[in-house]
């Protein structure tokens, strides 16, 4: 038994991901004269306390970008994004899923009551940062599944979805084609006894994970971006093209070089940012400039003099500022 439960702690219990806060950045930066400001906080969903972060621009409009982190990881993961949409006015949110990073909680679900606490995240950011104009989720692995299943949740118009499985249960037989070859039927008589045991500690049934159901409808005003690694052997991008087969809104797909974790290369991060950007027409949003002028009570830097001054003042340790938003997304 000490086997299924090892293979069970890999799936709902895998290492937390440790990191200091120090490690978010600096609380303010600047692209040139654009200020984008990071707000932390703890919100609750499932009576659960969870950690997360808030990028914000001083835009006209709210368009908020909820970045949604794999397995093992924690909202580092999407930290890198916070400028490159912050120079198209886009605001983005990272959050510690539970059991991950400095969230509460003892068990991931993979993506099934993850969902539920995105929920539970756009809510809180209505309340405390207005009115949003616009609600993006972008994730990977274990956060694209997140995504995919909040498919029919009708605030969210723009998915981008990264290296996801279409079926829990297949996932699983195929890593054990790939670990155990021949003798992969010992981990397939064996699944049965890991989903009582998934169900009986983390109350969710793999049966059921199957995010690819979510897209074989057609809901009005949605859209997919799928993207997957050519040499990923985690997730096969060959999970990624059946997700985009069988999807039935406006969609796009970009398998491009890399593994599961690598970093995306420059040209798909650039057509990811044409595709949020489509069709976008947005009118003045007045309750969120109004909720977000507090936070932007701060001198902006004139001079290299000024700027200094302004760094040993918010101790910031760097800051970056991309001369053109084409400059960053190469970089």
């Amino acid at each position: 038994m000490n086997c299924f439960d090892s293979y069970c702690r890999q799936i709902i219990r895998p290492p937390r991901r440790q990191y200091m806060i120090s490690d978010l950045g600096p609380k303010i930066r600047f692209l040139q004269t654009k200020a984008i400001v990071r707000v932390d906080f703890v919100f609750e969903s499932r009576n659960i306390q969870l950690n997360a972060s808030y990028f914000l621009t001083k835009a006209q409009t709210h368009r908020c970008m909820i970045y949604l982190h794999g397995n093992a990881s924690c909202r580092l993961e999407g930290i890198r994004y916070a400028e490159i949409l912050a120079s198209w006015d886009i605001n983005l949110c990272v959050l510690d899923f539970a059991a991950c990073g400095m969230s509460k909680g003892d068990h991931i679900t993979m993506g099934v009551y993850e969902s539920q606490d995105v929920i539970e995240l756009m809510k809180y950011i209505e309340i405390n940062f207005g009115k949003v104009d616009e609600f993006m989720l972008w994730g990977r692995s274990m956060g694209a599944v997140t995504a995919l299943l909040l498919t029919d949740y009708q605030k969210i118009r723009t998915y981008i979805i990264d290296s996801a499985f279409s079926e829990f249960r297949q996932l699983l037989q195929d890593i054990g084609n790939r670990q155990f070859g021949v003798f992969s039927f010992i981990l397939y008589l064996a699944i049965p006894i890991l989903r009582r045991k998934i169900i009986n500690q983390a109350q969710f049934d793999i049966n059921l994970l199957n995010p690819i159901d979510k897209l074989k409808q057609i809901i009005p005003n949605k859209k997919f971006f799928f993207v997957a690694g050519k040499s990923d052997t985690l997730i096969s991008y060959q999970y990624t093209l059946k997700l985009y087969e069988n999807c039935l809104m406006p969609k796009k797909l970009d398998i491009c070089e890399g593994d599961h974790n690598s970093n995306r290369p420059s040209t798909t991060l650039q057509r990811i940012i044409e595709f949020i950007n489509e069709a976008n027409d947005f009118k003045s949003n007045q309750e969120y400039q109004f909720k977000i002028e507090p936070y932007f009570k701060f001198q902006y830097p004139q001079s290299s003099e000024e700027e200094e001054e302004l760094k040993l003042q918010i101790q910031l340790s760097e800051i970056k500022t991309p001369q053109t938003k084409q400059q960053f997304i190469s970089s």
